[in-house]
């Protein structure tokens, strides 16, 4: 049975995955041992466009934890779109396309974490057909810095379900284990038949698994190589925003940094809302109203994944998203000061593609200030995206997400016993309800349009300023 994954639960994956060139190549020891840490190559994807849709594929899984039958389905997709001509049926390439770089990206994760532990202790995985060796390695503790690590690291072959979990002196002493003698790594002849190349490879390890994940050696011979190759057309946005899980295939995280990005640009003070998300490793769901409801079936189906990414046990689910089906209804967003996500409601209908155009956004601040000197005070600056513009609900779940995460800024605060008063003016009714919702409906308009909230309430942004500054 192949691994499941949801989405990523360390942004050191991410991270790691995301630092990679593209390396097009003819077949898998075309890029050997650690250079894999740097290069992102699948064998015999040798164009440039071809390979940065695979990349976008992977990348998706590795942030959003899309399913195999999801990579499957797109790889099907991708292969008729370039006439690609892989080896092997379309389901058996696509999961080891899949399985490898989604196993790697997570031990990458791992292995960046574990720099905190001074021991590490090899666990051998629960495969259908154990390699004796891995068994062998089972329950090994060795310090981070022994050489065991820099060969014997996970994944150690195709399919290796290997982890390694880090242990303190004490955590050892508690649960009675003992460190173990440094083992002696010894190693086979392999050679490479198309090349003729002759590598000496570890007994028990698959040819050209022999590294540690977090290994950067071969950064500098990899860029030199690219720098020869004809540029690569870039097809990721910037990821500003590390992850997001959403059942909408319109709304992933790649349109959520593409809109942020753009956003930035116009508005530098996003910068500090992403450094935010980044800094305090907020999460965020985009759920169907359906899924949204406590005791709904959606919602049961769900559990497994949402789990898994915002890293709660499943046992603990409906404290962690569903709601009463009336706030399901009503409620655009919500979050709670227990949780270190939000959860925004995306409809079917709903594409960031088709947000008209950022100013939409931005200018919404603008329309809530001329419509409360008018005497005209608006609901929220929601609700202007979605009713008198033509970004409609594709821009309002950008507000609205802004709005989620304005709650966690003062959420964070709260944890940090910081201060957070608030102010007498505002500039929505919906921000009037209480100290918390102006906080959120206040904190969107900083970050959407400071430059127009400062010309006409300065307090306002003079409070924010200080409260990111304190945050971050």
């Amino acid at each position: 049975m192949p691994a499941q994954y949801g989405p990523q639960k360390f942004s050191e994956a991410i991270t790691h995955f995301r630092n990679k060139l593209n390396m097009p190549s003819e077949r898998w020891a075309d890029v050997w041992r650690e250079q894999h840490n740097n290069a992102f190559m699948v064998a015999g994807a040798t164009k440039t466009d071809l390979l940065a849709d695979i990349r976008q594929m992977v990348d998706s899984a590795i942030a959003e934890g899309k399913s195999l039958s999801w990579f499957q389905k797109e790889f099907k997709h991708l292969v008729k779109k370039h006439g690609w001509e892989h080896t092997g049926s379309a389901a058996w390439r696509a999961n080891i396309i899949y399985d490898t770089n989604m196993r790697q990206a997570y031990n990458a994760g791992r292995f960046q974490q574990l720099q905190n532990f001074p021991y590490w202790r090899y666990a051998h995985g629960d495969s259908r057909y154990p390699r004796p060796h891995h068994q062998s390695k089972d329950g090994t503790i060795l310090p981070k810095e022994s050489p065991f690590w820099l060969t014997w690291f996970p994944q150690n072959g195709w399919g290796c379900k290997c982890k390694v979990f880090g242990e303190t002196a004490r955590s050892i002493q508690r649960k009675g284990l003992k460190l173990s003698k440094e083992p002696v790594i010894e190693t086979r002849e392999w050679v490479d038949k198309k090349t003729g190349e002759v590598h000496y490879v570890p007994v028990g390890i698959d040819p050209g698994f022999d590294y540690s994940p977090g290994s950067k050696s071969q950064a500098d011979v990899l860029r030199q190589q690219q720098l020869s190759k004809p540029p690569l057309k870039e097809r990721l946005p910037e990821r500003v925003v590390p992850s997001a899980y959403s059942t909408n295939k319109n709304v992933t995280i790649h349109g959520l940094n593409k809109v942020i990005s753009e956003l930035s640009q116009a508005q530098p003070q996003m910068r500090q809302v992403t450094d935010f998300i980044t800094t305090y490793g907020m999460k965020t769901l985009f759920l169907k109203p359906t899924e949204m409801v406590r005791g709904s079936k959606k919602a049961k189906e769900l559990e497994e994944d949402i789990t898994s990414y915002l890293n709660v046990p499943i046992s603990k689910a409906n404290g962690h998203w569903p709601v009463p089906s009336n706030t399901a209804r009503r409620a655009n967003g919500y979050t709670a000061l227990a949780w270190k996500h939000v959860v925004v409601k995306a409809k079917t209908g709903v594409n960031l593609n088709k947000i008209a155009d950022i100013t939409d956004l931005t200018n919404a601040v603008e329309a809530a200030i001329l419509a409360l000197q008018a005497g005209k005070r608006q609901w929220s600056l929601s609700h202007i995206v979605r009713h008198y513009t033509d970004s409609g609900d594709h821009g309002g779940a950008i507000i609205t997400w802004l709005h989620e995460m304005g709650h966690q800024v003062q959420f964070q605060a709260m944890r940090m016993e910081i201060p957070t008063p608030g102010l007498n003016e505002s500039i929505t009714t919906y921000s009037m309800q209480d100290t918390m919702e102006w906080h959120a409906e206040h904190f969107a308009a900083w970050a959407l349009n400071r430059a127009m909230l400062e010309t006409h309430y300065p307090a306002i942004v003079a409070y924010f300023d200080e409260l990111m500054g304190e945050l971050l």
